[in-house]
């Protein structure tokens, strides 16, 4: 059937192609375009034709939200919300394809009628879903309207390795006995006994990533993260007292300050370079994020660094200084660092940057770093993202004598990344320290990106 002209309600002549040529693709890319919808949408399509009835059973992630569709309906909400409840559990048993992910915000009345662990039922122990996000949209503290009624173990399906929960009430870890499954644990506004926190905790030993923002009753009580394969940890915490981290192989930690209160913390983790008093009260209590920026080839999922720059990355928003450990000689660990400053939101205030690697001598004159390398800082801005901005950078282990030290820190100010201060910390040691002031009087004579900064040396 040829194309045909019609005339649209504006007066504006059209070419109608009558012909459905995308019905006519392939399944993949129809699930592809399919999965970009809230899932309410997606299942709408089955009613097109006989082409769409099922396809979007093959979407590997739903996505529920029930306000979007009481604002659609405009429905009294004690009825809007059992019957949108009764369509998820339709759904979610119709879908006969992998399902990757499931994110469902609900409101309370379904942490009280049995509702959310029939779907919480579903989606693990039929459908294997691999992360799983549950947030309750209203939540009334105290009344009892959001407590996490769950059996024993719902946590713990083999499958499950992440898992989202915002806005409930816990009275016991019950639903997350023996979970050895979950990799990553993101809580969020959850309300508890500490106990009852920490008992939650112990019960995920495989955890990988860990971001908290709690509250709990007994404010004078401990929060303990003891964990031997943690390398993410983000703690956001109201009226917390004290803090106990133990995690040999953490390489990635942030604290948000919520209140103004006297912190009593204790981290134990011989990776992290940089600490400093995060409890004291006269404390400068800048939410900083501190990263020993590490590659390990055998780590193939690499959950922590993945988590810090993709779109989860919104949990460190509030975040304003940076404190990272980095070797200028391992490229991969140089690009996961320009991964971190590329994902930051904003301007930051301060970046400390340790040197993990001394320097390795050259004569004058050579660059010890390797031709590919040295072509690409020179090709390249080592910081894409002109956005990028930081007012104030301070380098410690630096080497006067190592070019790669020289070469990284030089490229801070001709692309005028700083805005307002770099400053670079000598040693004692007089050889050492005449090293270092040299280079940094070579660092003033570079053209600065920036005619405000100001170099020196501490």
């Amino acid at each position: 059937m040829n194309a045909y002209l019609s005339v649209n309600g504006r007066g504006r002549r059209i070419l109608i192609d009558p012909v459905d040529r995308i019905s006519q693709l392939p399944d993949n890319v129809l699930v592809m375009i399919l999965k970009q919808m809230i899932t309410e949408d997606a299942v709408r399509t089955s009613v097109l034709s006989k082409r769409w009835k099922s396809v979007w059973k093959q979407v590997p992630y739903l996505f529920f939200d029930m306000r979007y569709s009481f604002l659609r309906n405009m429905e009294p909400l004690p009825s809007h919300s059992n019957r949108v409840a009764k369509m998820i559990t339709q759904v979610i048993k119709n879908h006969n394809g992998e399902l990757m992910t499931c994110i469902i915000q609900h409101y309370s009345h379904q942490c009280k009628d049995g509702e959310l662990e029939t779907w919480i039922q579903l989606l693990t122990l039929q459908k294997q879903t691999r992360a799983l996000a549950l947030s309750n949209i209203h939540c009334n503290y105290g009344k009892g309207a959001n407590i996490l009624r769950l059996s024993p173990n719902a946590f713990s399906h083999p499958r499950l390795t992440t898992l989202f929960l915002h806005r409930y009430e816990l009275k016991t870890a019950n639903a997350f006995k023996t979970c050895h499954n979950l990799k990553i644990l993101k809580l969020e506004n959850m309300f508890a006994e500490v106990n009852v926190f920490n008992t939650v905790i112990a019960s995920c030993p495989s955890l990988k990533v860990l971001v908290l923002r709690l509250m709990w009753y007994n404010a004078r009580a401990c929060l303990k993260i003891h964990n031997n394969n943690l390398k993410l940890l983000h703690v956001a915490s109201y009226y917390v007292h004290s803090i106990e981290v133990s995690a040999p192989l953490l390489d990635i930690f942030s604290m948000d300050y919520l209140f103004d209160g006297e912190y009593n913390i204790v981290i134990k983790s011989s990776r992290l370079f940089f600490t400093k008093n995060y409890g004291a009260i006269d404390a400068e209590r800048v939410p900083t994020l501190n990263y020993n920026i590490s590659y390990n080839a055998r780590d193939m999922e690499n959950l922590g660094h993945h988590f810090l720059v993709g779109r989860d990355a919104t949990y460190f928003w509030r975040i304003k200084s940076l404190a990272v450990a980095v070797d200028v000689m391992n490229t991969k660990e140089l690009e996961m660092f320009r991964q971190v400053l590329v994902a930051w939101n904003g301007i930051m205030k301060r970046l400390d940057i340790f040197f993990k690697h001394n320097y390795v001598y050259t004569e004058e004159g050579e660059s010890s770093i390797g031709g590919t390398q040295k072509k690409k800082w020179e090709e390249e801005n080592l910081f894409p993202n002109a956005k990028f901005r930081v007012e104030a950078v301070w380098m410690f282990n630096f080497s006067g004598l190592d070019k790669n030290q020289f070469e990284f820190a030089s490229r801070f100010i001709t692309q005028g990344t700083v805005m307002k201060k770099m400053m670079i910390k000598t040693y004692s040691e007089p050889t050492n320290k005449f090293y270092i002031e040299a280079a940094v009087a070579k660092l003033m004579e570079l053209p600065k990106g920036n005619e405000n900064l100001t170099i020196g040396y501490f």
